[in-house]
């Protein structure tokens, strides 16, 4: 408890029964039980000291008791309730206004209460204007009225609303009016009509309703005062519980005043404290003007509230450590004074804010503590400071606190700093949300007197530095997560030191990943690798390959040097540095920066046909270069293997065909046939001048063929290789019969089966100058079976001037014949072809005949189908059944048709 109010007598033994008061400004009026309205002037003359006189007393007023007053200062009228007539009174001199008071004449004698709604409005130019709204209770009805400023009488707003009952108390609240009857409380949605059941009074003999603000009501139920919002909902968990059931309440924010029998209490809704005791004589009405000047009277005396300065009263309850109360007092005073020194009065609340939640802080209230720090300005590093060990030494000295800061320990420990994470992940995503312009954050200091930071850059390195400590501290699987964010401002230095001292060099490779420090994460991975007590994570090549395939190209310097260990330690992993499938085409590194950079590796050439094959194979590069590298790759890697294999062979044993010797040689022999089989981009005719003659007969064949040395390519099969079957393949693959080089195949291989003396020269000329044949004997049985199998596919003239004289004419009767047979088969054809094309010519000629036949006139009536204008001297195309049409009208039909 602590003192709020004083009450100072300043109307003592009145002759009248006071039974209403009102008060606005320094005037009082006093409503008297014979009808009579007494106005005094109260003059403060500092403190608790008032002047009183009395300045106007009407005696003829009313002739009853005068049972309820309200004053509306900005319309200068007054209205009243006396003998269940409610009346309209000008302000300064208490005259009835007939007009008015006629407006309202449908309760005339029947009023059991009113209730006023004054709304003070600010128009356009900035002037107040004054709003009145009126509901009264006559009878068992509610009427409705509104105050109409240019006639100066009051109009109905809506129809009488019925009631079950006579209310005995009216309240407004927003758009809605609280209504009291003996045993209940009623709300009646003025829009609607609709009424809703509240709860009984209770034991009360009557109601009793205090509005609070603007949007919310106290409803009375013994002695429990419940707080409801204009739709009639509680809006408070908890009651608030008097000592005594109130007669009267008044509402003076932050305090609820009540009227018990021995005293006015005083006590605040949320938090629900008890305040003050008053003592007085028998206390009957409240009543204060909208400048907070508060009055209480009792059957003959009335007193004045005098309100203590609200800084010490904030002074004494932080000193007592009832913040809350202080920030409601706080609050409330900056609520009434906004146009005043509103810095003044926000410095002032989140003052007292900080002293709070550093007392929840103190009291392990470590949540609640750091929950209200997260709505507040204050600079995050003061509120790190809480934490003795967070904060470098020198910096944290710097930092005032209200005390000593206790340092915790176990689950204390543990507990604040899950609280401190959830604090600086909310600050986090605050500065996140700000303008990235903005370098500055205003921050305050959690004492006065602190110096504060105010750099964005710094505030956010010491936010995300302790959010690492904590996250190592109390749950290190949230430590890489913090780090791989791409916005994280960890400070190096720091976090390089906790995250070694706490073994965690897997996130500290995260950081220096994050903060682009390749190089360093690099070598730490390369240290690693080759240690003994390095983590089996960073143990080997793995990691340290998928970090250099991380790197875009603008780190080819970077991923070279490293890649350098790694493909010595491991060259098939080493390698997919370069062809990882994850990396996009833009990522990949320049093709031939990477040949350059493997060939100089030891096995540099065997590394090369890896990477081109992948290049060419696998991401489909459509680059002829790449192709013809891979070509001489293969060809650099066979060649030497190749020598060796053929010097190994046994005097007289012939090589074993391309691809089938055995091993890597015959794998990789078959690889490359395969691909020149294949492709369809490499560049024969620049390849094949690098395959040697002793050598590579296979290949040197399959480039003879894409550069259309036919003649060459089938030589090496007949005579080098003699593999007939390979020969017929490739005249197979090759013929075209409308292509001039390539329709003769079949005729050069025969010349080569019939006339073998005549291939020396070819070869010397051709092939190679020093080559000798090794079987010149004619082939006949080939021949034939070329003749037999192909005879369609030589040219017959040809394969006559190739027979060999002493060739054995019945070896041709089969061939013979099959040429005569097709040309008989081709001219019976030709005869059937050129009957139907005759019959085909009769049938149009017929068809001619008889559409030149018919007749028809062309008039100038004569109109178009289409567009319905006539044909006159236009184009014109008969269509079906004699119609015409222009050619151009008939043509756009039919391309819309179309």
């Amino acid at each position: 408890m602590h003192e709020a109010y004083q009450t100072t007598s300043i109307i003592d033994k009145l002759p009248y029964t006071i039974e209403s008061l009102a008060a606005y400004g320094n005037k009082l009026i006093v409503g008297a039980r014979n009808g009579y309205a007494l106005v005094y002037r109260v003059d403060s003359k500092g403190g608790s000291i008032y002047e009183v006189s009395l300045e106007q007393a009407c005696k003829t007023f009313s002739k009853k008791p005068v049972t309820q007053l309200e004053p509306v200062e900005g319309l200068d009228i007054l209205l009243s309730l006396s003998d269940g007539n409610v009346g309209v009174h000008e302000l300064g001199s208490l005259k009835i206004m007939p007009k008015a008071t006629e407006s309202i004449g449908a309760t005339k004698g029947a009023a059991s209460a009113f209730a006023a709604d004054v709304q003070v409005l600010k128009t356009l130019d900035n002037n107040k204007q004054w709003a009145l709204k009126l509901c009264i209770s006559a009878k068992k009805s509610v009427y409705l009225y509104y105050w109409k400023n240019s006639s100066e009488m009051f109009t109905e707003m809506s129809v009488k609303i019925p009631l079950q009952d006579i209310a005995k108390q009216l309240c407004w609240c927003k758009s809605s009016i609280c209504v009291g009857f003996k045993r209940e409380y009623y709300m009646i949605d003025i829009d609607s009509g609709e009424k809703k059941e509240l709860f009984p009074i209770g034991r009360n003999l009557d109601p009793l309703i205090t509005k609070v603000g603007e949007e919310s009501l106290t409803l009375n139920r013994d002695n429990i005062s419940i707080v409801i919002n204009h739709e009639g909902q509680p809006t408070q968990k908890h009651g608030i519980t008097w000592s005594e059931s109130p007669s009267a309440m008044l509402y003076r924010a932050p305090y609820l005043i009540g009227i018990l029998p021995r005293f006015i209490e005083i006590r605040t809704i949320e938090p629900r404290h008890m305040i003050q005791t008053l003592p007085l004589d028998r206390p009957r009405i409240l009543s204060h003007t909208r400048d907070g000047a508060l009055y209480v009277a009792s059957l003959n005396c009335v007193w004045r509230f005098t309100s203590l300065s609200v800084k010490m009263q904030i002074t004494e309850l932080i000193g007592n450590k009832e913040f809350e109360l202080a920030l409601l007092l706080s609050e409330s005073n900056r609520s009434e004074n906004l146009e005043s020194s509103f810095k003044g009065a926000e410095q002032q609340l989140n003052s007292i804010k900080n002293l709070h939640a550093f007392e929840l802080f103190s009291q392990k209230r470590f949540s609640d503590s750091m929950s209200k720090f997260a709505d507040l300005p204050t600079d995050p590093s003061h509120v790190i400071g809480l934490y003795s060990d967070l904060l470098p030494w020198e910096f944290r000295a710097r930092i005032q606190y209200p005390r000593e800061v206790e340092e915790y320990r176990g689950c204390d420990r543990e507990n604040a700093l899950g609280a401190l994470i959830d604090y600086l992940t909310v600050k986090r995503a605050e500065f996140s949300k700000l303008d990235k312009n903005e370098k500055e954050i205003h921050t305050e200091p959690l004492i006065e007197g602190s110096k504060t930071m105010r750099s964005r850059r710094q505030l956010s390195q010491i936010i995300d530095t302790t959010l690492l400590k904590c996250y190592l501290e109390i749950n290190d699987a949230l430590v890489a997560p913090l780090l791989r964010l791409k916005d994280n401002f960890c400070h190096i230095e720091e976090s390089e030191t906790v995250l070694r001292a706490n073994g965690k060099l897997d996130e500290l490779i995260i950081l220096y990943e994050t903060k682009q420090l390749h190089e360093k994460a690099l070598n730490l991975l390369l240290q690693q690798s080759q240690s003994t007590n390095a983590p089996s994570s960073l143990r080997g090549v793995e990691r340290t390959v998928d970090y250099l395939q991380k790197l875009d190209r603008t780190q080819s310097r970077i991923i070279f040097n490293y890649s350098v260990w790694v493909m010595k330690a491991d060259p098939e992993k080493g390698l997919s540095i370069f062809t990882d499938e994850l990396l996009e085409k833009e990522q990949r590194l320049p093709v031939e920066k990477v040949v350059s950079f493997l060939q100089n590796l030891e096995n540099g050439n065997k590394l090369v046909l890896q990477y081109l094959k992948h290049v060419v194979m696998e991401w489909q590069e459509a680059n002829s270069e790449y192709h013809d590298q891979l070509v001489n790759s293969y060809r650099e890697e066979i060649t030497p293997m190749l020598a060796e294999y053929i010097s190994s062979l046994p005097e007289g044993q012939s090589p074993a065909p391309a691809g089938s010797e055995g091993g890597e040689l015959g794998d990789l022999r078959a690889q490359l046939l395969h691909f020149l089989d294949v492709s369809k981009l490499y560049r024969a005719d620049r390849l094949i001048r690098h395959f040697p003659y002793e050598y590579f007969h296979e290949e040197r064949a399959v480039l003879l063929g894409r550069c259309g040395h036919h003649k060459q390519a089938l030589f090496i099969y007949v005579h080098i290789l003699q593999r007939m079957e390979m020969a017929e393949e490739y005249c197979r693959q090759y013929y075209k019969k409308d292509e001039p080089g390539d329709c003769d195949v079949y005729v050069h291989l025969l010349s080569y089966y019939l006339r073998p003396m005549d291939s020396l020269l070819d070869a010397r000329q051709l092939y190679s100058p020093n080559y000798d044949l090794r079987d010149t004997q004619q082939n006949h049985a080939a021949a034939l079976k070329i003749l037999k199998q192909h005879a369609g596919k030589v040219d017959s003239r040809k394969v006559l001037d190739l027979i060999p004289d002493d060739f054995p004419l019945s070896h041709l009767l089969p061939y013979l014949e099959s040429i005569i047979e097709k040309g008989e088969i081709q001219k019976r054809e030709n005869l059937v072809l050129r009957n139907l094309l005759h019959s085909e010519k009769l049938t149009i000629e017929r068809s001619r005949i008889m559409c030149e036949r018919v007749k028809f006139v062309v008039t100038e009536k004569s109109t178009c189908f289409v567009c319905q204008n006539k044909i006159s001297t236009s184009s014109f195309v008969r269509h079906s059944q004699n119609s015409l049409a222009h050619l151009s009208c008939l043509d756009s039909k039919v391309m819309d048709v179309g």
